[in-house]
């Protein structure tokens, strides 16, 4: 017997403890790289958020683009909430309230954001009309000028 465990209880006490630290430790691992991946997917998740929400200070960038203080601040929330449990469209809709549709960079299609939605069409159909009639208008006189040559 070992002279440094002179009771066999004490060895059979040495012999659990290695057995409850070896094993414990590998499920210590486990753990630590389980709740790693899920901080990168918590981070993946909130890059993707990020790219669909238009910076409040920024002109034309998306949070993730902008590096504007409330920029940071508002993907530190939203990396919060994720870690809360709230789901995408639950970020979004909590974004929206307290911004206001601004704050997305594609508007959903709602009556209010009609406007955004049609109007380029509008204006690119009134653009191609005008040009349309100017070039009529001009055709029939350049007819006449080769006409008259």
């Amino acid at each position: 017997m070992n002279p440094l465990f002179r009771s066999p209880y004490l060895s059979l006490l040495f012999w659990l403890l290695s057995l409850i630290l070896c094993f414990g430790g590998t499920t210590f691992l486990a753990t630590a790289q389980e709740s790693s991946d899920m901080g990168t997917s918590y981070q993946q998740q909130a890059i993707a958020i990020s790219k669909v929400l238009r910076c409040p200070m920024a002109t034309n960038q998306t949070l993730f683009e902008s590096q504007a203080p409330i920029a940071h601040e508002l993907k530190g929330q939203i990396f919060s909430l994720l870690e809360q449990g709230y789901k995408r469209d639950e970020i979004l809709d909590f974004m929206v309230q307290r911004y206001g549709e601004k704050i997305r960079y594609q508007p959903e299609l709602k009556p209010s954001t009609l406007a955004l939605w049609l109007g380029p069409l509008a204006l690119l159909i009134i653009g191609l009309g005008l040009g349309l009639t100017l070039i009529k208008r001009k055709s029939p006189y350049a007819n006449n000028a080769t006409r008259s040559v």
